[in-house]
């Protein structure tokens, strides 16, 4: 049985496979994706039976969307393990969206309940 290499780093412990698919992406894109995951991590619960999907988006240096999901497994030890992470295209981002499994949108405030009159 393989056992990949974990890398430790201020409370996440990153697996290969995270890395490897951040590498896909320019350094400034991982940047900011990283940004991302630091500023929404705190919304996401602990759970001991199953990892945690983020789905998020952000705005690359060239002014377009990039859509991704962050596999998490968050348990009520001191690390968090960033596990995996996968491009997605618009369509499933909000598919996502509409299974509610995003809580979070792109600019790290949570979706308000709030009551929208529509036209």
């Amino acid at each position: 049985m393989d056992v990949k290499p974990k890398y430790t780093e201020a409370g996440y412990d990153i697996d290969e496979d995270f890395v490897e698919s951040i590498q896909q992406f320019d350094i400034r894109t991982g940047q900011k994706i990283a940004e991302f995951i630091q500023k929404n991590i705190n919304d996401i619960e602990p759970n001991v039976l199953v990892s945690t999907m983020l789905a998020g988006v952000i705005i690359n240096d060239n002014n377009n969307p990039i859509t991704f999901a962050v596999e998490i497994i968050k348990d009520h030890s001191p690390n968090i393990i960033l596990s995996d992470l996968v491009q997605i295209d618009m369509d499933e981002y909000l598919d996502l969206i509409n299974l509610k499994l995003n809580k979070i949108k792109s600019n790290g405030r949570r979706k308000s309940n709030s009551n929208k009159k529509y036209s």
